[in-house]
């Protein structure tokens, strides 16, 4: 016999729902605190880059022609492309395209790449409703950031501890509360809202250990379409799920074994915003690699472009070792979550461009040949920070020198950030990628726009910058 309770608890607190709801409904641009607007921004900037990117990637292209094929009203805009369609498509593919290299941001604690669901879902719904200012979108941006990250950060043990990936089933709950703030839906629309998400939360671990598969590249666009939905029935009174996180058939029990820390999803609402707290990617490759690559590219760099490496040992947690077990990588998306393929990328080109992950460059005899001599060991202190470990690298050059480096948070990380010279390299790099005229005036033109988005009357304008 089961021995869950159908029937609501009286003497149960709350569902979480209530309170987040309440939240969302209520945060406006002048509730938040500065670091959040600012962290806003360079995640949005970011994400466009990431996007543009991939604007040409397999999968997205695949998503786009059957978003075409279905048609629809042309109302918000498809990054990389002179395309319009319905918000719910165009916000499909545009999730389609940001993980393509897996180069957009996350929360390393959490676990999460927060502004993808986030951005996506309130740009969209912007541009289908129009007429919304650049206020309003980084106030859905924010708290969007902030709900999904809270909702990750509750969860105890390790990623590898669930068989479901953390970033779209909470990824789902952002995005559909940044579209509901573009909808202007009071508590009890936010409520329905995240009810709505709930029965359409998906994603399992097969899409980052597994291989052959393309659904890593589009994960987000398959899963994020679904908030969009969730908030327009919402805005038109649907009602959605009641106990959405804590019940007994909720979010936590029914996928991650109610092994949460409840607490951890309020404390500080409304003070704290997890935005703050969110890494940008130097490198496209999962962040689980960051750390590792962040100590290796630091002692190459030191070393100079004519040092000959003779040995690489990686030291890493149970985490990273599942990483570096795999075996080599046969199309572009298994390469990104292969640390030796990673380590061996940075050997070989003392940097970590985007050319060198496309499936055709995996086998480039300079790479093959790196990756003979990177080796790793597990050890157990590289499991401090729980996924997103450290790195600790030793590298043993040919004339005998040897160099040990421990970085404790990767480049990226609010703690060690990137350099604005960087982020903007980071910009052109991927707008150059997929071959954008006019790559460092048109970057310019990006950056001064989000700085600036406060000012912006109509958001329309930010898509029109994201187009072809």
């Amino acid at each position: 016999m089961s021995s869950h309770n159908h029937a609501p608890d009286p003497n149960a607190p709350p569902d979480t729902v209530l309170a987040f709801a309440r939240h969302a409904a209520s945060i406006t641009y002048a509730d938040l605190p500065a670091n959040a607007v600012t962290a806003a921004k360079w995640s949005i900037m970011d994400t466009i880059s990431c996007m543009l990117a991939g604007s040409r990637g397999p999968s997205a292209l695949a998503l786009l022609e059957v978003a075409k094929s279905w048609g629809g009203v042309p109302e918000s805009t498809v990054t990389g492309h002179d395309v319009k369609l319905p918000a719910y498509l165009a916000t499909m593919v545009n999730c389609g395209m940001v993980h393509q290299h897996d180069f957009d941001d996350t929360h390393d604690t959490a676990v999460c790449h927060p502004t993808s669901a986030s951005l996506n879902a309130a740009l969209s719904t912007a541009e289908s409703v129009g007429g919304v200012d650049g206020k309003t979108l980084l106030a859905a941006i924010a708290i969007g950031v902030d709900i999904q990250s809270r909702l990750a950060l509750a969860l105890k043990g390790t990623l590898w501890d669930y068989h479901w990936v953390r970033a779209p089933m909470v990824g789902i709950f952002g995005a559909a509360v940044s579209a509901g703030k573009i909808y202007k839906l009071d508590a009890d629309g936010m409520h329905n809202a995240m009810g709505l998400s709930l029965p359409q939360v998906a994603g399992t671990l097969e899409s980052v250990t597994g291989v052959r598969s393309a659904v890593r590249t589009m994960r987000d666009g398959l899963i994020y379409k679904d908030a969009i939905l969730a908030a327009k029935l919402a805005s038109l009174g649907v009602r959605g799920e009641d106990r959405v996180f804590d019940g007994p058939y909720g979010l936590y029990a029914a996928y991650f074994r109610s092994d949460y820390e409840r607490n951890v999803l309020t404390h500080e609402l409304g003070q704290r915003f997890e935005g703050a707290n969110v890494s940008l990617k130097p490198w496209p490759f999962c962040r689980h690699t960051h750390g590792t690559l962040t100590a290796l590219l630091d002692i190459l760099e030191e070393a100079g472009s004519t040092a000959e490496v003779k040995d690489v040992l990686l030291y890493v947690g149970k985490g990273n070792a599942i990483i570096c077990e795999k075996a080599w990588p046969t199309t572009s998306i298994d390469a990104l979550c292969n640390l030796v393929f990673a380590c061996s990328v940075a050997v070989a080109h003392r940097a970590v461009p985007l050319e060198a992950v496309e499936t055709q460059a995996l086998n480039a005899p300079a790479v093959v040949a790196a990756a003979g001599k990177i080796r790793f060991e597990v050890e157990a202190a590289m499991e401090k920070y729980g996924t997103i470990e450290p790195g600790h690298v030793v590298v043993t050059f040919a004339d005998g020198k040897k160099v040990e480096r421990y970085v404790d948070r990767a480049l990226g990380h609010p703690s060690n950030p990137m350099s604005i010279p960087r982020i903007r390299a980071k910009m052109e790099n991927c707008m150059g990628y997929v071959q954008l005229p006019d790559v460092k005036n048109r970057a310019q033109k990006l950056i001064d726009t989000v700085m600036d988005l406060e000012n912006m009357k109509d958001v329309r304008a930010l898509g029109d910058l994201m187009r072809r």
